[in-house]
């Protein structure tokens, strides 16, 4: 009897049908590239005798490891929605997209790239200097998405942040406010750090004020975020004399918990104080009053992305980083 690896004998071990498993190992459409790569995974284990196909060189020259830090799972209003745009474009391209949650603290080369070597990385948000040192241990072609790497030669594509939060105070201050307050935890992200630092800029080029005269809501912010915490907010909105006539959020959801604890302090908003946030969360549009915010579409990004890995896998690139313009978004919460 032969010993031979068929693929009834795979499809038996994944509990998929042979018909999943022939357009696996045949490379054609019509399955996830998640069962497809569990297919081409068990069929290497197996000892599969491939004949068509070499699984190593078609993961390497046909998949793209999109790698996403795992607490930002959840965060549909951003990342994922980013995703969704980045499967769509690398397929124009004739890539398939295999996504990893990735673990900060414990962190372990994803299987796909320490055995497959794919064709290329795209890192969204945040990751730290060691992770990417392991990356490039197995795969040049890394391209990060609105996190900068200081100490490598990396592709990124970031949001000027700088000139998002200088721009989103010059719209307020264009519709006649001049009192104008700042809400965001600026210390935990370099990006919020960055908005603020825009609106700094703004409120001293238009007026010159004194230090004690800005008023930012800081401390504790996205921990009270996190927790739904409006109330901790109102607390700290209570300790001032005099309201701003409106406030720059760092994001969407710093501007929803602000305006909660606003309403509950007897504010009507845009009514008495306008409001504008950062990201375009999917939340926005359908909050109430729904939100002013900004945004670099994120169809943008997904082209940009995709376009620059198809140019770093085909050609001879240098590694470069394209820097975005935010637009404002203007709905109630600022008329």
């Amino acid at each position: 009897m032969s010993n031979t690896v068929t693929m009834k004998d795979i499809a038996q071990k994944l509990n998929v049908s042979i018909n999943a498993v022939s357009i696996a190992l045949n490379d054609k459409e019509g399955v996830s590239t998640e069962l497809r790569m569990q297919i081409l995974e068990a069929a290497t284990e197996m000892n599969y005798p491939f004949k068509k196909l070499n699984v190593k060189d078609t993961l390497k020259n046909k998949t793209l490891v999109v790698m996403i830090e795992d607490k930002k799972r959840d965060d549909l209003h951003y990342y994922l929605d980013l995703l969704k745009y980045i499967i769509d474009e690398a397929h124009i391209f004739g890539y398939r997209i295999f996504t990893e949650f990735y673990n900060f603290k414990n962190f372990v080369t994803p299987k796909c790239i320490s055995e497959y070597h794919v064709a290329g990385i795209v890192v969204l948000g945040k990751i730290s200097d060691e992770i990417i040192y392991a990356l490039r241990l197995y795969n040049q072609k890394i391209i990060c998405v609105n996190h900068s790497i200081p100490y490598f030669n990396v592709d990124t594509i970031i949001t000027n942040n700088f000139l998002g939060g200088y721009v989103s105070c010059e719209y307020l201050i264009k519709k006649g406010y001049r009192n104008i307050g700042f809400v965001g935890e600026v210390e935990s992200s370099k990006n919020f750090k960055e908005r603020y630092q825009g609106y700094r800029q703004c409120m001293i080029n238009h007026f010159h004020p004194k230090k004690h005269e800005f008023i930012c809501l800081t401390k504790g912010i996205e921990k009270a975020v996190l927790n739904n915490d409006y109330r901790y907010i109102q607390k700290m909105l209570l300790t001032y004399r005099q309201m701003p006539q409106a406030f720059v959020c760092v994001n969407d959801r710093n501007a929803a918990i602000v305006i909660k604890a606003l309403q509950y302090n007897g504010y009507k908003i845009p009514e008495d104080i306008k409001i504008i946030g950062y990201d375009n969360m999917e939340f926005s549009k359908s909050h109430y009053p729904a939100l002013s915010t900004l945004e670099v579409n994120r169809q943008t990004i997904a082209k940009k992305v995709i376009r620059r890995i198809h140019e770093m896998i085909h050609e001879n690139t240098i590694p470069e980083t394209i820097m975005l313009s935010p637009q404002v978004i203007e709905r109630e919460s600022t008329l």
